[in-house]
């Protein structure tokens, strides 16, 4: 599977200074200034990224092939697709500015995260690009005593969580910048695990430094390319794996905690079939909390498979 259009090679659109003046906007015009500056911007972005566009196309026609009832897609639904993505940032910049707190929000599986803080046991949270993790800020001041470390690539995140540092107070999420999933980043987290916080990764984008490290799974009536990377470093670090799914539902925030492993591995052939099976499990909640919330896949790039051959012949 060749391709040259990967999320790592699509140039970071936007500068500190354009997301300052969004949150100046925020900050003394309140949502609806933010919402009329915002419309021209995604306008132009929609326009303008044609790559992004085809992928949204894309996915929005795979979920209407799975779900009859989803709209055929035309080009104003992949508008409505990236302005919901545009609203999803004004929720990121509420809930970093503190306006967004764990009363706002409603969480599924509250006692998994509260059972393990109380035991001191740290683990690792598979998320995704679906819905706004963001929020999660708020479940972090919710629990007191819960350290929580993302880890995000710096090229397509540097700027915004540059600027968005600058309100977030004294959380307890910490930001790091990994480039790859390497020895020393393991040895790092594997502290943290010990020390009983939690590690969030993405677990739907392909590795910067080795494209290849992917298992092929069935996502949505199609085959996917997920990482193997996130997984295999989870399962090294011997703790439980939760995953973490927070949508917008009727107005309000709802994070979903699931558990997926909390065993141990011995060997090798256990190792391999624990992968297959967490990959496996995860691909297939993913796809459910799709469904449940489908305009809220924030994936702008080629993802599966044939879209990526797509793209390559165009």
């Amino acid at each position: 599977m060749r391709n040259t259009k990967n999320w790592f090679s699509i140039k970071e659109h936007g500068s500190k200074n354009g997301i300052s003046f969004l949150l100046t906007c925020y900050k003394f015009g309140g949502r609806w200034l933010f919402i009329i500056i915002l419309f021209p911007v995604m306008f132009f972005y929609f326009v303008l990224r044609r790559d992004a566009r085809h992928a949204s196309i894309q996915y929005l026609e795979k979920m209407h092939r799975v779900d009859n009832t989803f709209p055929k897609p035309k080009l104003h639904h992949s508008f409505y697709h990236f302005w919901s993505f545009g609203l999803s940032l004004l929720d990121k910049f509420s809930v970093w500015m503190g306006n967004i707190r764990r009363e706002d929000v409603t969480i599924h599986g509250d006692n998994y995260i509260s059972d393990m803080i109380n035991q001191g046991q740290g683990g690792v949270i598979f998320t995704s690009h679906l819905g706004n993790f963001e929020i999660c800020h708020a479940l972090s001041e919710g629990h007191n005593g819960m350290k929580l470390t993302v880890l995000h690539h710096s090229r397509h995140t540097a700027k915004f969580n540059e600027v968005l540092s600058r309100y977030s107070g004294d959380s307890q999420v910490e930001l790091m910048q990994v480039g790859d999933l390497n020895i020393g980043t393991a040895i790092r987290l594997s502290e943290k695990i010990t020390q009983g916080e939690f590690i969030a990764v993405a677990s739907d984008r392909t590795p910067i430094n080795n494209p290849k490290a992917v298992k092929i799974i069935d996502f949505l009536g199609q085959p996917a390319a997920f990482p193997t990377g996130p997984f295999s470093m989870a399962l090294t670090l011997q703790c439980p794996i939760l995953a973490l799914h927070c949508i917008k539902l009727k107005g309000r925030y709802h994070i979903y905690f699931e558990p997926l492993f909390e065993g141990e591995i011995t060997n090798r052939k256990q190792r391999s079939l624990a992968l297959d099976t967490l990959m496996k499990k995860h691909v297939y909640r993913l796809e459910y909390f799709c469904k449940l919330a489908p305009w809220q896949w924030f994936n702008f790039y080629p993802f599966w498979a044939q879209d990526t051959t797509q793209m390559d012949n165009q």
